[in-house]
């Protein structure tokens, strides 16, 4: 079939996206499109039962089968990209300062104190873009609280994570970006190991999975990780969440006279515009196989459409429509099922206190330029500037 549209690099801004996706959801719950040019064929999962079914089925699309292909060769191996068993002994040690008792014992405090430190930076200039200067720096600065990282160079880590991230575009990127953050990472983590801290890179260097220490190179695949799949995303969210309450004056409005109203508007925003727009799989790889009706060849490509899956109006009433007041229940953004995002707790944390604190701070602000800095992408989906004054 012919597409006009790239389904993995075009970018549709603002509500063209949205507007693709109906064309899509119009033909059913999973439908054939293209990528890569045209010369990809993709089945895109764009129906919410379809989905949430997607999701929760490893037999049809085993998770790890993605993760070695897109993933594994530019970060290297982590219990995303291993099979179930190897996955279930991982995970839970890697990821301990990041689930839900680690975060709620971290408490707002110290978030409170970062979203201040990075806004008494620029509230005396009256104007900034909010995407270098808040919600990548934000994002970034509590993962490196979580591992253990010092701060200072954190206005490069989104690129390099960027970089990492979509290695298959441009290698050459890739490996620059993996040795700068290697470089980088390397002298904390030989000094975790003299001098253990109250932090994750501490645990990883001091502790044992499977009876083996954790080596090195698995440290750093970790590392890697948590900066690609959770500190772009969040940056991403906090940027596609500033977006949509700005433009909606009246919840900006509600949010600014009750902040605690705040955790409404992550949900919200998480449903109507999530950072991972798509998350592309891979049908399995050793026999065909039927999604909602539509037969997919073995080892398809496929994209679990997130976004399109919440603008579904038959799970989520006038969908087009960015409400607060909403409630929304199943959200599918941080892939319920075998592989729910790990970081989903912390995410959440940094949306809510990084969206309060700037309605405390800066109740006035505004955007410049709304349209031009609507939200983009197609797999991950976040502003490229938020030009904004007060």
């Amino acid at each position: 079939m012919t597409d006009p549209i790239d389904w993995y690099f075009d970018t549709l801004p603002g509500a063209a996206f949205s507007e693709a996706l109906q064309g899509l959801r119009s033909q059913g719950p999973v439908v054939e499109a293209r990528a890569l040019g045209g010369a990809l064929p993709i089945y895109y999962i764009v129906g919410y039962e379809a989905l949430s079914a997607a999701f929760r089925d490893g037999e049809r699309f085993p998770p790890a089968h993605a993760y070695q292909i897109i993933s594994q060769p530019y970060i290297g191996e982590t219990f995303m990209s291993m099979e179930e068993a190897s996955h279930g002994v991982w995970r839970p040690p890697m990821m301990a300062r990041f689930r839900r008792r680690a975060v709620e014992a971290l408490g707002d405090g110290e978030l409170d104190a970062i979203a201040h430190d990075l806004i008494d930076e620029i509230a005396d200039a009256r104007e900034a873009d909010l995407v270098p200067t808040y919600t990548h720096r934000f994002a970034f600065a509590v993962i490196c609280r979580q591992l253990g990282l010092p701060r200072d160079r954190e206005a490069d880590f989104y690129d390099w994570s960027m970089d990492l991230m979509f290695g298959g575009r441009d290698a050459e990127k890739s490996r620059r970006a993996d040795l700068a953050l290697t470089e980088y990472v390397l002298p904390v983590l030989h000094d975790r190991r003299r001098e253990p801290r109250d932090d994750a890179i501490s645990d990883w260097v001091h502790q044992e999975v499977g009876g083996e220490p954790i080596r090195e190179e698995s440290i750093l695949a970790h590392i890697r990780l948590v900066f690609t799949a959770g500190a772009t995303t969040t940056s991403d969210a906090l940027g596609n969440g500033l977006h949509a309450l700005l433009t909606h004056r009246e919840a900006w409005e509600t949010v600014t006279r009750d902040p605690d109203r705040c955790e409404d508007a992550v949900q919200e925003l998480l449903r109507w515009n999530p950072p991972v727009a798509a998350q592309p799989r891979f049908a399995r790889p050793d026999r065909d196989i039927e999604c909602a009706g539509v037969p997919i060849p073995a080892n398809s490509s496929v994209l679990f459409g997130i976004h399109a899956a919440h603008r579904d109006p038959e799970a989520f009433p006038d969908p087009d429509r960015f409400d607060i007041d909403r409630k929304p229940a199943g959200l599918l953004t941080f892939g319920p099922g075998l592989r729910t995002c790990p970081g989903m707790h912390l995410a959440q944390q940094n949306l809510r206190v990084g969206l309060r604190t700037l309605c405390e701070r800066l109740p006035t602000l505004e955007l410049s330029q709304p349209g031009a800095d609507a939200p983009c992408g197609i797999l991950l989906r976040g502003p490229a500037a938020l030009r904004a004054r007060w």
